[in-house]
Formats: C-alpha cells, sequence, structure tokens
C-alpha cells in the first residue's frame, strides 16, 4: 500500500458524517513509527496537528489509546487492539480509492486554488500546463490570498501557504520549502560598501516587507538585528522590484530571486550567517471531503517543486 502518498485519508475532525475515521491513519502512523514528530513527517502534516488529531480521536471514544512519556510513545492495551482494526481499515480505504480511480480516471469540473501571487506565477503557473493537459475536462480558479485568507468563507478547495507553522485547524500537507536571504543590486553594494557582520545593517539602507513580523527587526545568524527601512511595502514583487532598483538591502524569500542572482542582478549578502526557513503548505478545509482533484493537484506540484529544488526535504 502506498500510504506516503496519502494526506491523512481519515483525518477530517469536524465532518460529523466521517467521525467514526476522523483521526484513524495519524493514530495509526503515530503506533507504526514510536512518536508524533516522525509520524507528522511520514504524513507530511504539522506535528501540532497530528497530536490535536489523535487527542480528538480519544475523546470521542472515551478511551486512551496511547501512553505518552517524555521519551516514548505508546500504544496502550486498547489502543492495540484499535490499531488493529484501524490498519484493516485503512487498507480497504486505500484499495476502495485505488479501485475508484482506475474506474474513473478523468477528473472534472473546476478546482478554485488561492495562492500568494509572486509564487503562483513562478511555481503554480508553470505547473498548469501539464496538470491540464493530463486532465483536460478540469478547469482552474488561481486566485491571489493573503497567507490568513479564510477557505470555507471564500470558496477555495486548497490554499497554498508559505510560514513557518500553519493553524491548527486545517489539514496540512508540507510540499516545499522556502529560506529567506539577504540580497541587493551590485550598483548599491558598490555605492553603499560590502559588509561582512550583521551588526553592519544598522549603516546600509534596508527595504522592508511590512506583513512579515521581522519587517523592522531582522532575523540572521540568530540574532534579531533593528533596521529602519527607507521603504515598506507589502507587495512581493515591489520588494524585488526594491532590490533590484538599488534603493537598498532586502531580505526576500530565495524563490522570488533565483533568476535575479543567476543573472547577476541582485548579489547576495552575509550568506554564512543562518537566516529563517519556513514551509511552503498545501491547507485544505477541515470540514470538506479531500477531492481527488486536490490531491492530484498537490501531488503534481509537489513533485514539481522537488524538481526545482524547492522539495519539502
Amino acid at each position: 500500500m502506498q500510504t506516503d502518498n496519502l494526506d491523512s485519508l481519515f483525518g477530517i475532525g469536524n465532518n460529523s458524517a466521517m467521525e467514526p475515521f476522523a483521526g484513524m491513519e495519524a493514530f495509526v502512523r503515530v503506533v507504526e513509527t514510536g512518536s508524533f514528530t516522525a509520524a507528522a513527517e511520514r504524513l507530511q502534516m504539522a506535528k501540532s496537528s497530528v497530536s490535536e488529531t489523535v487527542r480528538a480521536l480519544e475523546e470521542r471514544l472515551g478511551v486512551r489509546l496511547l501512553d505518552r512519556t517524555t521519551r516514548s510513545v505508546r500504544p496502550t492495551e486498547a489502543g492495540l487492539k484499535f490499531y488493529a482494526r484501524c490498519r484493516r481499515l485503512i487498507e480497504d480505504a486505500e484499495a476502495a480509492r485505488a479501485e475508484a480511480q482506475t474506474l474513473s480516471e478523468a477528473l472534472s469540473g473546476r478546482l478554485r486554488i488561492g495562492a500568494p501571487d509572486a509564487f503562483a506565477s513562478r511555481f503554480i503557473v508553470p505547473s498548469l500546463a501539464g496538470f491540464l493537459k493530463s486532465h483536460p475536462a478540469l478547469a482552474i480558479d488561481l486566485v491571489a490570498t493573503a497567507a490568513q485568507s479564510k477557505l470555507v468563507d471564500e470558496g477555495l478547495d486548497l490554499a497554498i501557504r508559505i510560514v513557518a507553522a500553519p493553524h491548527d485547524n486545517l489539514v496540512v500537507r508540507r510540499i516545499g520549502k522556502s529560506r529567506i536571504i539577504i540580497v541587493a543590486a551590485p550598483a548599491y553594494l558598490a555605492a553603499a560598501g560590502d559588509l561582512n557582520t550583521p551588526q553592519e545593517l544598522v549603516n546600509h539602507s534596508c527595504i522592508g516587507f511590512s506583513p512579515l513580523p521581522w519587517r523592522e527587526t531582522w532575523s540572521i545568524g540568530g540574532e534579531t538585528i533593528s533596521v529602519e527601512p527607507v521603504l515598506l511595502t507589502n507587495e512581493t514583487e515591489s520588494l524585488r522590484a526594491a532590490a533590484l532598483a538599488g534603493l537598498g538591502l532586502a531580505a526576500v524569500p530565495e524563490w522570488l530571486v533565483g533568476d535575479a542572482l543567476a543573472a547577476g542582478a541582485l548579489t547576495q549578502v552575509l550568506a554564512d550567517y543562518e537566516t529563517p526557513e519556513s514551509g511552503v503548505f498545501a491547507v485544505y478545509p477541515t470540514n470538506r471531503l479531500l477531492t481527488p482533484s486536490v490531491r492530484s493537484f498537490v501531488d503534481c506540484l509537489a513533485r514539481d517543486l522537488k524538481s526545482r529544488g524547492l522539495g519539502a526535504g
């Protein structure tokens, strides 16, 4: 059974129709791996989501399934018996899904996807050509969204979010990674001078990205450096454009400026110092079944991100 490609098949905690099954796969993976951390990695979910899902399952059943200590997680006697039955149910469900997809390979309908605009133009749109060619009966609505958009209110089937950790009340799959780097135009560095330590940031013009908590406090090398931005912007493309125009130093996602770095239009500085890294997550409303269209698209995007060096690892 190809369990590594499953997205928490039964992890739909707010769907009353599926309530008897909610959390079963998360529980099974915790038992099999012996920890919530390892189970989360296998399921490509946040650890907090796995822990909450299993806890909610125990509350619904009124039975403690796991004995938890600071060093280990082990099934109780009731948990061992429940695990055996859950494992069979998951295997049966995967077999049923495979059979249904074999009988009806064509995906159809309209898939509504929310994503940050700059990321969408560079990674999602290029993925759509092959995806839609494979599924000609499927149509896509691609919507530029803020990081905390409400999926149900906006009618989204899924959203792509680039954050350190998504909210616990969502079904989450980590599909990639995003690292912040500090860059500047060569012309700016030629005029202002190079910098060799994070402390020297205060002597330079900086460009701030206002949606981030550290827009005026940059985290680098394990330190937090206060800066006074000459420009604050809430738009990713404007952040990139300001750096290219030589307005100063910019802290940007590496994927946003990879082409400019390769072309020599921007230069990375302080490359030897650690900078923040976030995850690229596919998130789904908890009150909806995961459709084949959503699953297929996320699988496609995850493969593309991996091939372009942004894989979840």
